[in-house]
């Protein structure tokens, strides 16, 4: 999740976000729409118009984008480009938008630029959002004036269209309230089992929660600026509403706190404990105020980044079991004859690996539908034979491919 489009960071399409346009504080890439009326104003004079030429342009951008994103990252956590890159594919029209020439796009998405950079120079707002997308996913989109713009609709079904324009208050896209509605749609979407964070109790005020996937992946969550941002605005209640929560599971504590060995942080007893002290630094980080220093968020990502990186490194190194064959994990895989832990690699060797796994699924699945037309191929041939006439038969092969 990337930060709002800065004021005069993207030439023309900056224009529009000076200071005055909004009517209210906004958290980090918030779905909401301040100054409605004002908006709407110039939704309907520069936008409503040529909402179809501004289809247009957008869809013009991802078809130059698709190739590039494509062969930076073809396959991701498995799944082949586009699907699961909605915050790759936003952040990279959002980047071309502020140089793209008009002269390399169709006339028809052309008019739909000029009418985008008329807006925002006439004060319209474009803010990239993230939320709740109609309670089923996180997701990464565009507030345009009075419109919720899609430009990643098809990364999770393929067979939507690329671009969504819909009014913003019809789109039913809504801001994360607090850490149980993000354990909700972590739970929905990702499929993750959501456990407070009884293990780094100075951690938890910003970070209150502990994800489990489906692999076994253990992460701190959620150090992204709008949730650290919402939970600051409340002075730390959201986080301790979920840490008053039944203490983890002691197996699950255990297994974290062997991952996080040789961190350099100091770990609670048990599960119970943590949920104590847990409980007591949301207590003394409001009376120091911390929630009003902007200089810890900053520290705060970067603590909870390493610790995530012990996770993924740890938690296998330090536990005999394997996972089984079906949850689809691959702790140990063997090149050249030597054998790496997944989760040690590089993220540029990890996407090399899915790509080459992508590649070998594809090359499996043709390879059988050739044996399967083979097969077919030599019923057919059997039975040209027998509707021969008997002269016909034995003469060698009955047809060449050409």
């Amino acid at each position: 999740m990337s930060s709002p489009i800065a004021p005069g960071a993207v030439g023309e399409l900056g224009a529009g976000l000076h200071a005055g346009i909004w009517s209210a504080p906004l958290l980090p890439n918030e779905p909401r729409i301040c100054q409605p009326a004002a908006q709407a104003l110039l939704t309907e004079r520069y936008l409503l118009p040529v909402l179809a030429e501004l289809e247009a342009c957008l869809l013009a951008i991802r078809l130059q984008l698709d190739p590039e994103l494509e062969r930076m990252q073809p396959v991701k956590l498995g799944k082949p480009y586009p699907l699961g890159q909605c915050l790759e594919i936003a952040e990279a029209v959002q980047k071309r938008l502020r140089t793209v020439d008009e002269t390399s796009l169709p006339a028809n998405a052309a008019i739909g630029l000029r009418a985008l950079r008329a807006f925002l120079r006439a004060g319209g707002a474009l803010r990239q959002v993230w939320g709740d997308l109609r309670g089923q996913y996180f997701q990464n989109a565009f507030q345009l004036g009075t419109l919720y713009v899609d430009v990643a609709n098809d990364t999770v079904t393929t067979s939507k269209p690329k671009v969504e324009i819909l009014p913003f208050d019809q789109a039913q896209f809504i801001p994360i309230r607090d850490f149980r509605h993000f354990g909700e749609i972590a739970r929905r979407y990702w499929g993750d089992t959501v456990y407070p964070n009884h293990v780094l109790p100075v951690l938890a005020p910003h970070c209150p929660l502990i994800l489990v996937s489906r692999t076994g992946r253990i992460q701190l969550h959620e150090a992204t600026q709008y949730m650290l941002a919402m939970t600051r605005a409340k002075a730390f209640a959201p986080s301790e509403e979920v840490l008053r929560d039944a203490p983890m599971p002691a197996a699950l504590f255990e297994r974290v706190c062997v991952a996080l060995q040789g961190a350099g942080h100091t770990l609670p007893r048990s599960s119970d404990h943590g949920r104590k002290l847990a409980l007591q630094h949301c207590r003394q980080q409001r009376a120091k105020r911390w929630h009003h220093e902007p200089g810890r968020v900053a520290h705060v990502i970067q603590d909870v980044t390493q610790v995530n990186r012990h996770l993924v490194r740890g938690h296998r190194e330090n536990f005999s079991e394997k996972p089984s064959e079906q949850d689809g994990s691959m702790p140990i895989i063997k090149i050249d004859n030597i054998d790496y832990d997944l989760d040690s690699l590089s993220d540029e060797a990890r996407a090399q690996l899915q790509s080459i796994q992508f590649v070998d699924q594809e090359l499996a699945r043709l390879q059988a539908h050739v044996a399967a037309l083979q097969t077919a191929r030599n019923a057919y041939v059997s039975a040209l034979r027998a509707a021969l006439p008997v002269a016909g038969a034995g003469n060698g092969e009955l047809i060449k491919s050409s």
